[in-house]
């Protein structure tokens, strides 16, 4: 079923910060694997004030772009999400590192009311080699996923995981406000707080694409995942 400008029963979220050479993947990727599912979608791309051709390109493929003035991944996950008319959302990075063949595994257990929130973990399989930090990869993401688990009881492995789906009901009650990466942290501590209905399902990760400009830093990055985690703990 081809992209809908009326009643989407499912809306793909981008955040794009300047993505004009990987946003052409991704929309392929999405347009070939959502027409075979055969629901009525729509493909959002959150324009973080890229300066390149990334909304030109985004419009080609019948994406409706959505400028995102403040700075930040979860401004523009929030800001995508705000504009989705679907049903059931689902976000993942415009960089080529998620293959969007896997959007079914996620949107799937929603669409059958398995699930209220699906989060892929890409560490239950196959990651491309250098698609990960070995820093993420065997400590931050491990050791913040177990913190999650510990003070909120909610059985998370990959906190940072970068490609989720959910009901698109659910999202205003999160109350979400963190600008950066935390946000991911944030979003699954939401979702514990609410106890909503929380899945895993395994998904790939490959090598971002080369033109894309890591955004992500490490140690910055990962203290602010702590201090939200930490902070939203003590606020109950």
């Amino acid at each position: 079923m081809p992209i809908t400008q009326d009643k989407p029963v499912l809306s793909i979220v981008l955040p794009c910060l300047n993505e004009e050479q990987s946003l052409p993947v991704c929309l392929e990727e999405i347009t070939q694997t959502v027409d075979k599912m055969n629901i009525p979608y729509e493909i959002i791309v959150a324009d973080n004030q890229s300066t390149d051709g990334s909304a030109q390109v985004a419009r080609s493929f019948q994406a409706r772009v959505v400028p995102v003035a403040k700075r930040g991944y979860g401004s523009a996950v929030n800001g995508g999400i705000s504009a989705a008319r679907g049903e059931i959302v689902l976000f993942g990075d415009a960089d080529c590192s998620y293959p969007f063949y896997d959007i079914p595994k996620l949107v799937t257990p929603v669409l059958q009311g398995q699930a209220d929130f699906v989060l892929g973990n890409r560490l239950n399989n196959t990651l491309e080699e250098g698609a990960m930090p070995w820093l993420n990869r065997y400590f931050g993401t491990p050791v913040l996923s177990a913190l999650i688990r510990w003070l909120y009881g909610m059985p998370v492995y990959d906190c940072n995981g970068g490609m989720r789906a959910f009901r698109r009901n659910i999202y205003e009650g999160l109350n979400l406000k963190q600008p950066g990466m935390e946000y991911a942290s944030e979003m699954l501590i939401a979702v514990a707080k609410q106890k909503l209905r929380y899945l895993e399902v395994p998904v790939a990760l490959r090598r971002a694409h080369p033109s894309h400009t890591p955004y992500l830093r490490p140690w910055r990055d990962g203290f602010r995942h702590l201090r939200t985690i930490l902070k939203e703990f003590f606020r109950k």
